[in-house]
């Protein structure tokens, strides 16, 4: 490879521009480097958005890292605005070979799991099959009908051109085939960011080749319609994105492992109102941790007895989890041989070459390039790399990184288990232009294309999608990089082109659902704790904002001193702070202690991290702009508690103060009518609902009680400062004020702040709406099993009783012969029923969201946490 260039995808062999390019060029050269750099940014900001890639980040700067000028300051995914343009003819002929090699590989594996001719006839070593980490041990093909079962139905390959000009394939894709999601979202977002590049381009479309992939995944080996779902490993993927949009476009409901179950021999989803059915599941999780009951894989949890519902045929697995055996490189560098045995044909598309170390004259060779001798075919140490054979996540050592120490070590690895390695040559990609930080430069390239098979055959997409490589980087088979610059894929249309319709079954008639009982326990209780979070933002900015109306102007009076020492221990025990500032610190002391919890390791800022990394687990369950504005003005709120001054006068910090609060409940209440205007009742909302019911009426009766329980409050003018305050607290003032006047008496403020149904900043009104929607739950619901249904109607009973305690509380108010001493009495009686509340809340969890494994924080100012069974940790 001494002297040898790679080619330029975008010039001829006679350095003139390929004629495909000429017109798109134009368009490059009229938009210009900058603006082409702008949209590139555009785009990667829309793709995040789309896919809660910003809010899984909890620095409150990661939107200004993506806004930053220069590859390097992007987080996540980005597509170079540029895109790989291929002919029509040329498509056609890497059509042909992908659909060849598909074949093949779903040949060779129905071999190996069945007859294994391959190795009676030799063909292909035992130590590439029984050591291979991709060949697992779990039941064989004959368990399944042969007609109903593929082990391969979405494909993936990695495609390198040489400088020769030819195509060859890098690596096979089968066990996830990641990438097509983000091709198509590619696609999306280069069609609205950058217009201009489309106009005059006749183009293949993508729409029809995911149509059919669509109608294959959504129906079942009867002909009737399934439900089909995603299983991914959650948000902490890398891939989170990628699994995010396939899931939207197929119609599929997005799962993680602890979402399903299998019950006599089905899989089912859990959802809020029962078990539903999956019928067909489409693994983006390692196979070999898919069911723990017969693998023994590592990470991501598994469902156990899924490979036995599948054996079964109750459920359909999108790849077969034993296909990842032909992905092992020590297999792909057998495939020749293998497809003139099976089907007497020669591979279209050959394998970047490589050699197995199995084999005597191959540890020959690799000796040779170690240690400096002979070089055979002008080879030299610079283009080799040696990488598992058998699968093994192991990363490719390039050898000319190897010191000669290494490369001892290395030999001695090889000599001893010589099969399990295999010496690859280091393509020599061929470049395309790609948009760098000051100019337009050229990048090599791995091209990933994809393919379908259903009950018509095989698929290929026109299209796809580029890996673009810096300089210097080295071209390896591994997966696409977390921050790795991808590109869109044309394939153009010749004159002899004419679009086909592909031909779909006509579906069932789709039963008609006004609810979404198919909403995971999972998100039901991320919207739970997104409720409660966002009723602990408002109720802390609500007291916080109380206490500063005490304390501004001049130095505090006796009297609203006395008020402020009620409303401090008031912020302890919601959590607020962990050691109350009181007055004895003098004004300015008392100043610095509230300063404190709007920093950014204060309450505000605590609580908005926990709802920013809910979003990317709800993405699939939020509309955009609900999406939008919880990330960008929750970060813009971090953002501007982070950048405020430390030190400042007591004026200063308060009026900084009283703009957070300000900010915290516009916050608030913008999701709050989000949620009411564009999510439907049955689905998320509810949940959320439920969470900032629970959260507020726990609220109410803590400021009741705590005001409450001052010294002496049961003197005249003691318990009417108590009451206004009280008033203050639960922002009904207003309220109070236009039935009453202003006489304040006990009775009339218990009634509003706890019995009245239609004050929405009142107890009784959160437990009204709590059981007429823990009611609903059952009711809505006819296919929820019966145990599960009266449960729901106990919890609904059960909010019911604490209202009516509630008012047999205010009741002995209203008969006491002394209003103030009876109620000065009641804050032991009201902590016992805010106690109740947060039993409810734990109920609503192990009836619902006990597919958990992990706990929830329901203090904020401590570490207190409820397990999934209840139990405090």
């Amino acid at each position: 490879m001494n002297g040898v260039i790679p080619i330029d995808e975008m010039v001829n062999g006679q350095g003139g521009v390929r004629p495909q390019w000429r017109r798109l060029l134009s368009a490059i050269s009229d938009l210009g480097h900058q603006e082409l750099l702008a949209r590139q940014q555009q785009m990667a900001l829309a793709l995040a958005d789309q896919t809660g890639a910003l809010s899984s980040s909890s620095s409150s700067g990661a939107r200004e890292a993506l806004e930053s000028h220069g590859g390097s300051g992007f987080i996540g995914a980005q597509c170079d605005p540029i895109p790989l343009l291929l002919k029509a003819d040329e498509f056609s002929r890497l059509e042909a070979g992908i659909i060849q090699r598909a074949r093949l590989q779903e040949a060779l594996l129905r071999d190996i799991y069945g007859e294994r001719s391959v190795l009676a006839d030799h063909l292909l070593p035992p130590a590439l099959v029984w050591a291979n980490k991709g060949f697992l041990r779990c039941g064989e093909v004959d368990s399944l009908r042969p007609a109903e079962h593929y082990f391969i139905s979405s494909y993936a390959v990695d495609l390198v051109r040489e400088p020769d000009g030819q195509w060859r394939v890098l690596a096979d894709r089968v066990r996830q085939a990641n990438g097509l999601g983000l091709a198509l979202e590619n696609r999306r977002q280069m069609t609205r960011a950058i217009p201009e590049l489309f106009a005059g381009e006749a183009l293949q479309r993508l729409r029809s080749f995911l149509e059919r992939w669509q109608d294959s995944v959504q129906k079942t080996g009867m002909g009737e319609t399934a439900n089909p779902a995603l299983l991914t490993p959650g948000p902490s993927s890398p891939f989170w994105s990628e699994h995010v949009i396939l899931a939207r476009e197929l119609g599929c409901t997005l799962v993680e492992a602890g979402d399903l179950t299998v019950r006599e021999g089905a899989l089912w989803l859990k959802t809020v109102r029962g078990l539903r059915k999956i019928d067909a599941l489409l693994l983006r999780q390692n196979a070999d941790s898919i069911d723990p009951l017969e693998l023994e894989g590592t990470g991501s949890a598994g469902v156990s007895g899924l490979l036995d519902a599948a054996r079964n045929g109750s459920v359909r697995l999108i790849n077969d989890p034993r296909a990842g055996f032909v992905e092992a490189l020590g297999v792909q560098s057998f495939l020749p041989g293998i497809a003139s045995r099976l089907f007497g044909e020669t591979l279209s598309l050959e394998n970047v070459e490589s050699l197995w170390l199995g084999q005597p004259d191959n540890r020959v060779f690799l000796e040779q390039l170690l240690f400096g001798r002979s070089q055979p075919h002008q080879d030299t140490i610079d283009y080799w790399a040696i990488a598992s054979a058998i699968g093994e996540d192991l990363p490719a050592q390039r050898l000319a990184t190897l010191d000669e120490k290494q490369r001892m070590l290395l030999w001695e690895k090889v000599r001893t288990e010589p099969w399990r390695y295999i010496a690859c040559r280091e393509p020599l990609a061929s470049l395309s232009p790609c948009v760098g930080d000051r100019e337009i430069v050229p990048r090599s390239i791995v091209l990933r294309m994809f393919a379908i098979q259903d009950e018509n055959g095989w698929s290929v997409l026109p299209g796809g999608m580029c890996r673009v490589f810096e300089s210097g980087e080295a071209i390896t088979a591994g997966p696409i990089g977390e921050n790795q610059p991808t590109k869109d894929v044309w394939v153009m249309v010749d004159e002899n082109f004419s679009l086909q319709e592909t031909s779909f079954s006509t579906p069932y008639p789709l039963a008609i659902r006004r609810s979404q009982g198919d909403l995971p326990s999972r998100a039901a209780d991320d919207f739970f704790w997104l409720g409660r979070y966002l009723e602990q933002i408002e109720s802390g900015a609500r007291l916080l904002r109380v206490v500063m109306t005490h304390m501004s102007g001049t130095e505090p009076s006796p009297r609203e001193l006395a008020d402020i020492a009620v409303l401090m221990r008031q912020m302890r025990t919601m959590g607020l702070v962990q050691e109350a500032p009181v007055p004895a610190y003098g004004y300015a002391g008392m100043v610095r202690g509230l300063f404190a919890i709007g920093g950014s390791d204060g309450f505000f800022a605590r609580v908005l991290r926990k709802i920013i990394r809910l979003v990317p687990e709800l993405v699939d369950r939020l509309t955009q702009d609900v999406r939008d504005f919880i990330s960008h003005r929750g970060s813009a709120i971090l953002k501007m508690i982070d950048q405020r001054p430390r030190r400042t006068d007591p004026a200063r910090m308060l009026d900084q103060l009283s703009g957070l609060t300000n900010d915290l409940l516009l916050y608030s209440a913008t999701l709050s009518g989000f949620a009411a205007e564009s999510m439907v009742l049955s689905g998320g909302r509810q949940f959320l609902d439920l969470g900032r019911r629970i959260e507020r009426a726990s609220s109410v009766l803590l400021i009741c009680s705590g005001v409450l329980e001052q010294p002496d409050v049961y003197q005249r003018g003691r318990m009417e400062a108590a009451l206004r305050l009280m008033l203050q607290l639960c922002d009904s003032v207003i309220t109070y004020r236009s039935r009453y006047f202003g006489v304040v008496q006990p009775a009339p403020v218990l009634d509003l702040l706890l019995l009245d149904e239609d004050n929405p900043r009142g107890a009784a009104y959160q437990l009204a709406a709590l059981r007429d929607s823990l009611a609903g739950l059952a009711s809505d619901s006819p296919s929820m099993p019966e145990g599960q249904r009266s449960a729901s109607y106990e919890l609904a009973d059960t909010a019911e009783n604490i209202r009516i305690t509630l008012a047999e509380m205010v009741a002995s108010v209203v008969s006491a012969s002394s209003q103030d001493t009876a109620t000065a009495a009641l804050p032991s009686a009201l902590k016992d029923i805010q106690a109740a509340v947060l039993q409810l809340s734990e109920q609503i969890g192990r009836s619902y969201f006990s597919v958990l494994n992990s706990p929830r924080l329901v203090g904020i100012g401590n570490e207190t946490a409820i397990d999934m069974d209840g139990a405090v940790t």
